[in-house]
């Protein structure tokens, strides 16, 4: 036998015990403990005949931050990391577009933002994974309930403000009358600087006049929001 033909046949062995271990894992209900480096590990095994899986999901959550930045990455930036691959890439992609359709289904039903921490886990979702500074504005009727979202590309709140026809077409189209803007820092604290303050109050009064009202501009960072109207955490 060649040596090839060895090493095929001990990565086809490493690759099903490999598997075992998962559907022992899967069935026992054990995956919950798992932190996230495991689970990656589990995840890549699937895809990969190399046994250190375990550097490739070091690297894997050294460049992506967490598993919903590895789920959001394209392709192109999953392909870069060694050890992973055409076949893993895809195979993160699958499992990302199935989270994401999972997330839409979630949130077809009427969402209600009336108390701080589900206004908090609702945001902390929207921007989780995102690198750059982007704006969320979230459209509500008189009782909370969410009528639609756009989120605005990566850019300064200057942009936002600059637009306020655009924000009053998509409030007629919700037929809302309830406004609330949030902007994440996804490289530092979620504490808003002077301007974040100054252009948020800017937006709320050229937006008063039009019965649309700001109800809030929270800043959002990885773990905790922050309410600039309110001047403190939610």
């Amino acid at each position: 036998m060649s040596a090839a033909n060895r090493r095929g046949q001990r990565e086809s062995s490493d690759r099903g015990i490999r598997q075992q271990r998962i559907g022992e894992l899967l069935s026992g209900g054990e995956i919950r403990e798992l932190p996230d480096e495991e689970i990656l590990e589990l995840l890549i095994a699937y895809s990969a005949s190399r046994r250190d899986v375990q550097a490739v999901a070091e690297e894997l959550l050294r460049r992506f931050g967490n598993l919903t930045g590895i789920l959001k990455a394209s392709s192109v930036e999953l392909s870069t990391v060694k050890g992973v691959g055409k076949h893993g890439a895809s195979l993160f992609r699958l499992v990302g577009e199935i989270m994401t359709r999972c997330a839409e289904r979630a949130a077809a039903a009427p969402e209600m933002l009336t108390h701080p921490r589900e206004m908090e886990r609702f945001l902390i979702s929207r921007f989780a994974g995102l690198k750059e500074e982007s704006f969320l504005l979230i459209f509500l009727d008189q009782q909370g309930v969410v009528l639609g979202e756009q989120l605005v590309g990566a850019g300064t709140v200057d942009q936002v403000v600059a637009f306020p026809r655009q924000l009053m077409v998509i409030a007629l189209r919700y037929n809302a009358s309830r406004l609330i803007i949030a902007h994440n820092h996804p490289h530092g604290p979620p504490l808003p600087s002077k301007r974040d303050t100054e252009e948020a109050q800017r937006l709320r009064d050229i937006l008063r006049p039009f019965d649309i009202t700001v109800e809030d501009s929270i800043v959002v960072g990885q773990n905790r929001c922050f309410s600039i109207f309110k001047s403190s955490p939610l």
